[in-house]
């Protein structure tokens, strides 16, 4: 059996130095699961209102109301896979998540706080995965990419400053669109539907795109977007018309704005962001306030990790099962799924919400039934931990390992493992897979564009997709 601490040899040549800016003095640290929650609820309204495109909602209300439930690939599609990115927010510790099996260094540099033994389960000669039973078996499958060693060269381990970097997928603060925007935005061409990307809960920057937008739709319970769900609540159908009155009755304010039809809820939203609180009121009064709180009565309004159920991620993430089962034409979608800083309480934590991601993935996969064939779904996070273990947990460190999975994936081990004993001058793992060969392998694989020009600086975007 190789150890796998053994140094690997370099099967590439160096990538290009990345450099994002460090974080200015006093900045502030990652928010609580409290602050980002607000802050992440603050955001729907206004970001919805904002970045809405001409005609998105009035497309939204169609498919709630049955009349547009087919899917429709977007202009200039070669194939119809979908890509859910997961951003594992706060740094993900890969050596205790894709465990180093019989590795005498890894037991040297974590301890007593080593895993093994029930706590892994072996997914070859060389690595386990802990906390993660549902995606070894799709592992076994041969449904799960691991790629190995992933993040840019010279990070600042600011948790703001490289999450920033990861959004753009380039090191130049000066970009101001996406990695996925770009990408989707060569995918679509001239015609883009905004509804080409969502956001589930939060509109991340990596699905801004030059010239347009995606909309981002709010995570507390199941939306109302399949046809089922509409013919048992014709209430909703009907919420939904005195919405429309009341958008035809109300007056606008600011600046004065050409005529349009109460049906194009979408130029209504740019006259007024108030507007988007008047639609979730509507919704509430459809579908009951309760009945919504009821699916999001895992999300704490405290700084613990829950410990039942699939969290948060679960909630979103069946959001957007519904969406794909919906009908909708989005070709990517993105969740969040916090509280990956372990500096402290890592041995508790760590494992929960590992377990929430694999239960929501589960969850996912079942709920998508046939739909699940054509769906992609990948992780990334801003930065890995370091090598030690600080008595608690672990601190900020560089690369990272992530996970790509679906029946469309060309499973196995990606990327050169990082070598435990080979490390930098600051005591951390060297990288061996940019970040940006991994966005590029995961654009190239499922929406078929150039991921190097997408994403220039790498190397060679990956192969992650069949």
């Amino acid at each position: 059996m190789t150890d796998p601490s053994t140094p690997p040899a370099p099967s590439t040549p160096p990538t290009a130095e990345c450099r994002p800016p460090s974080a200015p003095d006093g900045a502030p640290a990652w928010p609580s699961r409290r602050r980002f929650l607000g802050l992440a609820a603050s955001g729907i309204a206004v970001g919805a209102a904002v970045t809405a495109g001409s005609g998105a909602l009035d497309r939204l209300i169609r498919t709630v109301r049955g009349e547009d439930t087919a899917y429709h690939p977007v202009s200039g599609a070669d194939s119809d896979l979908v890509l859910v990115t997961v951003q594992l927010g706060g740094g993900l510790d890969f050596l205790d998540t894709v465990v180093p099996l019989d590795s005498r260094r890894y037991r040297r540099l974590r301890g007593r706080a080593a895993l093994g033994g029930d706590r892994v389960v072996p997914i070859d000669d060389s690595y386990g995965l802990s906390s993660l039973p549902y995606v070894a078996e799709r592992w076994d499958a041969g449904e799960v990419a691991i790629v190995h060693g992933v993040g840019c060269r010279e990070s600042s381990m600011s948790h703001f400053a490289e999450t920033a970097m990861w959004e753009r997928g380039s090191h130049d603060p000066a970009t101001s669109t996406g990695w996925l925007g770009r990408a989707l935005d060569r995918f679509a061409g001239a015609e883009v539907d905004p509804l080409v990307a969502i956001g589930v809960g939060d509109l991340s920057p990596a699905l801004r795109a030059p010239g347009w937008d995606p909309v981002a739709v709010p995570d507390d319970g199941r939306l109302p977007w399949t046809a089922a769900f509409v013919e048992d609540n014709p209430d909703l159908v009907r919420a939904y018309g005195r919405l429309f009155d009341r958008i035809e009755a109300r007056p606008r304010r600011g600046a004065s704005m050409r005529s349009t039809s109460p049906h194009d809820l979408a130029e209504q939203v740019r006259a007024s962001q108030s507007l988007v609180r008047v639609v979730a009121e509507q919704i509430d009064e459809a579908v009951q306030l309760e009945r919504l709180a009821a699916a999001a009565e895992d999300i704490e309004d405290d700084d613990e990790v829950a410990e039942e159920g699939p969290g948060p991620v679960g909630h979103r993430l069946s959001v957007v099962a519904d969406l794909i089962t919906g009908g909708l034409p989005s070709r990517a979608y993105h969740v969040l799924h916090p509280g990956f800083d372990t500096h402290a309480r890592q041995a508790t934590d760590l494992p929960i919400l590992l377990g929430q991601l694999d239960q929501a993935l589960r969850r996912f996969h079942a709920a998508l039934g046939p739909a699940a064939e054509r769906v992609v779904v990948a992780t990334w996070t801003e930065f890995g931990r370091r090598p030690e273990w600080n008595g608690d947990g672990t601190d900020h460190g560089t690369a990272g390992t992530e996970l790509v999975i679906g029946p469309a994936v060309r499973g196995g081990h990606h990327g050169e493992p990082v070598s435990l004993d080979r490390l930098d001058r600051d005591g951390n793992f060297l990288v061996s897979t940019d970040f940006r060969d991994y966005l590029g392998g995961l654009v190239q694989g499922t929406l078929g564009v150039d991921g190097a020009a997408v994403l220039p600086g790498g190397t060679r975007p990956l192969e992650l997709v069949r």
